[in-house]
Parts: C-alpha cells; sequence; structure tokens
C-alpha cells in the first residue's frame, strides 16, 4: 500500500495579501511619481495625488507590519526560521525594489 507524505506548509494567507497590497501600492505610487517627474505635470493636484497615493502606501505598509506584529503564525514561522519577524517585509520589499 502507498502511503503519500503531505507536508503542510506554514503560510499565512493574510500575510500574502497584505504584502501584495502593499508591492502593489508602492509600485502604483513610484509609477506615478515617475510620470509627473518625467512631464509638465506639477501643481496643487499633482502634489495632492502624490501625497494621496504616499499615504495610501504607508497606510497598507502598517497594516503589514501590525499583522506580523499580531499573528501568532507569523511570529512561529519567523521564530523557528530563525529570522527577526519584523524584517521579513523590509527584505520583500527590497527584492520587490531590486527588481
Amino acid at each position: 500500500m502507498n502511503s503519500e507524505l503531505s507536508f503542510k506548509t506554514a503560510v499565512c494567507t493574510e500575510y500574502e495579501r497584505l504584502l501584495f497590497v502593499c508591492q502593489k501600492t508602492l509600485e502604483i505610487w513610484r509609477n506615478r511619481r515617475e510620470e509627473v517627474a518625467h512631464s509638465d505635470l506639477h501643481g496643487k493636484e499633482a502634489a495632492a495625488e502624490l501625497l494621496r497615493l504616499q499615504a495610501d502606501y504607508a497606510k497598507a505598509y502598517s497594516r503589514l507590519e501590525k499583522h506580523e506584529d499580531n499573528c501568532e503564525l507569523c511570529r512561529f514561522v519567523s521564530k523557528i526560521g530563525g529570522r527577526n519577524y519584523a524584517s521579513i517585509s523590509e527584505s520583500a520589499l527590497d527584492k520587490k525594489r531590486s527588481a
């Protein structure tokens, strides 16, 4: 009789969702900032839009960090991995930035 080994990975789907949202808001803010810098879009409207996009990113990043602090699974996975769980999102975002 064949017995299959199955491995359950310790992945927090909420963390993945929040990380995706954080990366997406950063990408949107960065792209728009670049568009404004390379065009003649200036003034209060452009500045207000960039501030709103920056705030969207800051909120997403804050939610991600709060989740890391409060999620038992995220803390556990980080602990057994020997990582500082507070820096997980930073390293993931650094990888995204360098890509």
